[in-house]
């Protein structure tokens, strides 16, 4: 299994030439941390160990900062499970080469993964199993130094320190960047080396970036002998390779382009067919899109955004308003402070507004730790401070949801949430929770709102900072959305409002008539649809295409508050009509129990009977990799698919 320091040095060139393209070509993907770890990896699944998911007494490798997967495909490319031509739609729908590693999609990967902080205590359990049965094959993972700001990563450090755990091998890349920042602006980590070998580890300390140091240190770690887990500490230049990527902030997250592969591969000093790859990234793109299209319901005319000279719409990413929101009120407030974990960003603030609050002290950074966001922004809410958080979904509320319930909800502290949600795209399943809507609902004490496009999230969230006195989680989502409301549109925390269409329009926003439900005077509609997010955005243009079509009538609920839920306002919306439809990008029963739950309990009399109510989500899946757009198409919750669904159950009302 041994190779000369020459072959090896050769397969890391070509592991990084594919990484970067792979990204490139998708315009997305983390490729700073596979160049700083490429030395390790390729010491590992080349030389120093049995990476063969096809052989049971293989050793055992795992991966913790899996967003760099353009790395984890190109290792696989060249360990040869799978041809570099199969990766050329990465990040792309349809393709098992997602964002995140869908493990039983792809071959020769152990593990799904992509949240932070896991996948050590993973390899934990595997050490403990091989220690059960008399095995003696190794357990080998790779872990950023950002992840060790994760309490789960010290919980399985303490535990393999305890109890012996020499079948295990970590090494930490450390580059000393995540996400936004540099470690020291978070949460320094120094001094690793004596940390670890407090916590019972041996400890290996090396230049990461020297390949035959990494080839030694692994020798020395299945050496040692005195049953203790070692960690293998390589100190790395993120981006190491490339001079414009090199230790870089933005080399963390941001793809290269397209224009710049030459010269990144002339400095490698390998080559590599990327205009190739980048026709055939291309012609995938190309047929995935032809075939969504293709699978669209049909109606006389295309209804699609912008795709005709009337009804025409901007977008706006929902940060944007919630940012303006942000900083409008933390200017009037200084006892506003933002309180986010290495995402900072996906709030819409900037490095300008960074440095501007936290000279005001009104913004920390804790990192890559949901769960110890929670708890200080609860300390904060005890002592008079309004601590605006955020972070996605699946980790701000899902991973922390024991302390938001414990510690946060139930003594009612004034902490507002501002989680990323829905079907985000690239990141794919494991960054969209699609359930967050059900985690906040069901928890006493916590509101839950998800405003429609940018201008309502503006409002939405100036409402839950400067009205709502308590927690409130105020979902937004990520990529730029239909704008269908405007600064005038009537709005109030709490209330639906029920939006109904008079006519085309130059403008799409125009076309409707919005109006609170306390205001709403009632109408002969044949359909209600409720909606939350920029599915309400679908649900609009769903009506627009009804009316059209079929002369059938549509109000659409735009449910922005899910709690306190607006019963009244639902109740007076489906009153008279043959139908009601749910839609919203959660798992289809969160939404739809919710809306069956009020008609039930109210008794209405002159409600639909709930066998023509129809509830639009995802069912019982996890999210996927593709365009925003795309999954929309994907998951049946485009303005077609609710169109369709509203005529079959108009065609049911009339058999019966």
């Amino acid at each position: 299994m041994s190779k000369s320091l020459r072959e090896l040095e050769k397969i890391t060139g070509e592991f990084k030439a594919l990484t970067l393209t792979m990204s490139a070509a998708a315009g997305a993907g983390h490729v700073g941390g596979a160049l700083s770890g490429a030395e390790s990896l390729i010491a590992v699944w080349f030389d120093k160990f049995n990476i063969d998911t096809d052989d049971e007494n293989r050793d055992r490798f795992f991966l913790g900062p899996m967003h760099f997967t353009p790395g984890i495909y190109s290792l696989l490319v060249k360990k040869g499970f799978h041809q570099w031509r199969e990766t050329v739609g990465y990040r792309r729908f349809g393709s098992p080469f997602e964002g995140h590693p869908n493990a039983p999609a792809i071959k020769g990967w152990e593990l799904t993964g992509g949240s932070l902080g896991q996948a050590l205590g993973v390899a934990v359990g595997c050490a403990i199993a091989a220690k059960i049965e008399g095995k003696t094959h190794w357990i080998v993972t790779h872990n950023s130094d950002g992840e060790l700001q994760e309490g789960s990563m010290w919980e399985a450090i303490l535990y393999a320190g305890t109890h012996g755990l020499d079948n295990l091998i970590t090494y930490f890349d450390v580059n000393r960047i995540q996400s936004y920042n540099r470690i020291e602006e978070c949460s320094e980590i120094e001094p690793l080396a004596d940390k670890l070998r407090a916590f019972g580890w041996n400890v290996v300390e090396i230049n990461g970036n020297d390949l035959q140091q990494v080839l030694d240190a692994y020798d020395e770690a299945k050496g040692f002998g005195n049953s203790q887990p070692t960690a293998i500490i390589g100190h790395t230049v993120i981006g190491k390779g490339v001079g414009f990527l090199a230790d870089r902030v933005s080399s963390h997250n941001k793809a290269p382009a397209r224009d710049t592969l030459p010269a990144a591969l002339a400095e490698i000093g390998t080559d590599f067919p990327h205009a190739e790859f980048f026709k055939l990234a291309d012609e995938y793109q190309a047929r995935i899109t032809q075939e969504l299209d293709a699978a669209l319901p049909a109606f006389s005319r295309d209804y699609g955004w912008n795709k005709g000279e009337h009804m025409r719409v901007d977008e706006e990413w929902s940060g944007i308003g919630t940012s303006a929101a942000f900083r409008a009120c933390m200017d009037a407030n200084p006892k506003i402070i933002a309180v986010t974990q290495d995402s900072y960003q996906l709030i819409g603030l900037t490095e300008a507004d960074r440095e501007k609050y936290r000279e005001s002290q009104q913004f920390l950074d804790l990192g890559i730790a949901e769960q110890n966001m929670a708890v200080v922004a609860t300390g904060l809410a005890k002592e008079g401070f309004v601590p605006l958080t955020n972070g996605y979904a699946a980790f701000a509320v899902g991973r922390a949801y024991d302390q938001l319930r414990v510690s946060v909800a139930h003594a009612r502290y004034n902490v507002k949430y501002f989680p990323t949600e829905g079907l985000l795209g690239g990141d794919g399943l494991v960054h969209e929770a699609l359930e967050s809507v059900a985690l906040g609902y069901y928890m006493p004490h916590m509101a839950v709102q998800w405003p429609c496009d940018s201008i309502e999230a503006g409002k939405a969230a100036r409402a839950a900072i400067e009205e709502v006195e308590g927690p409130i989680i105020t979902l937004q989502e990520r990529a730029p959305k239909p704008l269908i409301s405007r600064k005038e549109t009537p709005y109030q925390y709490g209330i639906a409002n029920l939006i109904h269409y008079i006519g085309e329009q130059p403008r799409f926003v125009d076309a409707f008539e919005t109006c609170l439900s306390t205001e709403w005077a009632g109408g002969d509609a044949d359909v209600a649809i409720v909606a939350i997010g920029s599915e309400v955005a679908e649900a609009a243009r769903a009506a627009w295409i009804l009316k059209e079509e079929d002369d059938v009538d549509a109000v659409v609920v735009n449910l922005h508050t899910q709690k306190p839920l607006d019963k009244v306002g639902i109740l007076k919306a489906i009153q008279g009509c043959k139908g009601v439809i749910t839609v919203a990008q959660q798992q289809k029963g969160i939404l739809g129990n919710i809306v069956a739950g009020v008609i039930l309990e109210a008794g209405a009399k002159h409600a639909p009977r709930l066998d023509r109510l129809k509830m639009l989500g995802i069912d019982d899946e996890y999210g996927r990799t593709g365009r925003p757009a795309e999954l929309v198409q994907h998951f049946g919750l485009g303005a077609e698919h609710i169109a369709v669904v509203a005529r079959e159950i108009l065609a049911s009302g009339e058999q019966h």
